[in-house]
């Protein structure tokens, strides 16, 4: 106020009116979608693939990233490390390794592509990605991002399913914050630097979310 002299008659830009931009609600499928999309594949590295990351939460780019010594059959567990020298250009985008579990069935399925498709069509070619063209391109490249994008773009026409990559990645953590994990476990497995990062882009309250907490501490309260 002291220096109110020195603007006082000279015109000062200001906005008026702050417009919060409401914040987007990330797309998921539900559990019977992704069978539907599971079962329309017509490759077990296909369904290995979308169950990959619609149980661990994977970023697609570190699903592409992957190699055989990542993942860990015996205990049930996939080391996500980041690479910047991945021959198909796949980032992980996070820059610190950790460890995702996961369960024995996927492990299974991984033993499946791996007998039945990747070393049947390799052969003495075998590479250490885990995810590779058998069918397409240059047989025993890492796939690329166009590859799976191409994939997921038949799969949605095929079973009318409007799907993307990202989507498994957030219906598998939406799933986990519905079912009561702690959230910092929440943010370890997905890889978030930070756990503000995970309220973020998960935690979304509705008026009956709210109705149905306040409910619950009332016959809490009442019991006590």
């Amino acid at each position: 106020s002291f220096l109110h002299h020195i603007t006082k008659g000279k015109p000062i830009k200001t906005r008026l009116l702050k417009l919060k931009v409401p914040k987007r609600v990330p797309k998921t499928v539900e559990p019977h979608q992704v069978q539907t999309l599971i079962a329309a594949c017509n490759r077990v590295r296909d369904q290995f693939l979308i169950c990959l990351l619609y149980e661990s939460g994977m970023r697609i780019g570190q699903a592409l990233g992957l190699r055989h010594e990542d993942i860990h059959s015996m205990d049930n567990l996939i080391h996500i490390e980041p690479r910047d020298d991945n021959l198909n250009g796949a980032r992980a985008k996070s820059q610190q390794s950790y460890i995702v579990h996961v369960t024995k069935d996927l492990m299974g399925l991984y033993t499946r592509y791996v007998c039945d498709e990747f070393m049947d069509i390799l052969g003495d070619h075998l590479s250490d990605y885990v995810f590779v063209n058998l069918w397409e391109g240059r047989k025993g490249y890492p796939m690329s991002y166009s590859t799976v994008m191409a994939l997921f773009s038949r799969l949605a026409r095929k079973t009318g399913i409007p799907i993307h990559p990202h989507m498994l990645r957030h219906t598998h953590a939406t799933q986990l914050i519905a079912e009561g994990m702690d959230m910092a476990f929440v943010q370890k497995r997905l890889g978030h630097a930070h756990i503000q990062t995970t309220l973020a882009t998960y935690v979304h309250v509705n008026t009956d979310d709210l109705k149905q907490a306040y409910q619950t501490y009332l016959d809490t309260r009442h019991e006590t």
